[in-house]
């Protein structure tokens, strides 16, 4: 029998199929699932896709989630996965908890996530001993995605990205002031609204120094706010998983040596570590 290992953040989730000795076979993309905002039926049809591509007899699920660490939310996607699977162990837990399993290599360390969100803990190679409250996307999540897109919206807002800059960004998004406004406080789920254009940034970022700017400030709020306060941050490597901190190296990798903290691995999702 195949086992299964879910790796969920609010933008994709991925289903990773491994053989019996948890070996890679194949892997699967859909939807994601943060269970602090995604309800019940949401999060029933993404299980049921899933089981319709993977089979739903499988021996063991780890699904690792954005919000399950969260009890309530943890039963919730536990419920869904049990009415459409047949596994003999099934762990729900939070995606942080999954990065640690999955990077820490039974060693005390620093592990983090940045990709649409943002989430950091320390790990003593057998549990998480500590969390940095990140404060969602709303307050924190400094460093991520949404942080990013919420710096570069401000700054437009405040008329201060050049012109250059400015007109690329209204015609690659087809936005204007008020387009803007409405996306933040009017339209569904504002937050992927501003992680998306972390692409932009991305995309640009050699281009324009005000890119640069926003997010060299936003990695140095990430660590000023989430690593630095963390016990021996000054000895532990940083592991770090996420599509933020794979494709934004460069300036994680400086704004770490300017905080005085020691990258270790950084990979931008599980199949980095388990396809080897």
């Amino acid at each position: 029998m195949t086992n299964l290992f879910f790796d969920s953040g609010a933008t994709k989730c991925d289903c990773i199929l491994l053989d019996e000795q948890h070996r890679y076979v194949q892997h699967f993309t859909g939807a994601g699932i943060n269970a602090s905002y995604a309800d019940d039926a949401t999060i029933d049809a993404a299980m049921a896709q899933f089981a319709e591509q993977t089979g739903s007899d499988v021996r063991e699920i780890v699904f690792a989630g954005a919000g399950c660490g969260n009890a309530q939310n943890a039963a919730r996607v536990r419920k869904a996965i049990e009415a459409h699977y047949h596994a003999t162990t099934i762990v729900v837990e939070s995606d942080l908890a999954g990065a640690c399993r999955l990077l820490g290599g039974g060693e005390p360390c620093m592990v983090a996530i940045l990709g649409t969100g943002a989430a950091a803990c320390r790990y003593d190679g057998q549990q998480i001993t500590e969390i940095s409250p990140s404060l969602g996307w709303m307050l924190g999540d400094e460093g991520s995605g949404t942080h990013l897109g919420k710096l570069l919206i401000t700054h437009y807002l405040q008329n201060d990205l050049s012109a250059a800059c400015r007109t690329k960004l209204e015609s690659t998004y087809g936005l204007d002031r008020s387009e803007v406004l409405r996306r933040v406080y009017r339209a569904p789920s504002p937050n992927l609204f501003f992680s998306g254009l972390a692409k932009f940034i991305g995309n640009n970022i050699e281009e324009f120094t005000e890119l640069q700017t926003i997010t060299t400030d936003s990695f140095n709020q990430f660590f000023q706010q989430q690593i630095l306060p963390l016990p021996n941050h000054d000895t532990l490597p940083l592991h770090l998983m996420g599509s933020v901190a794979f494709h934004f190296q460069p300036y994680l990798r400086k704004a770490a040596e300017n905080n005085g903290i020691r990258i270790g691995m950084v990979t931008a999702s599980p199949l980095g570590v388990m396809k080897g």
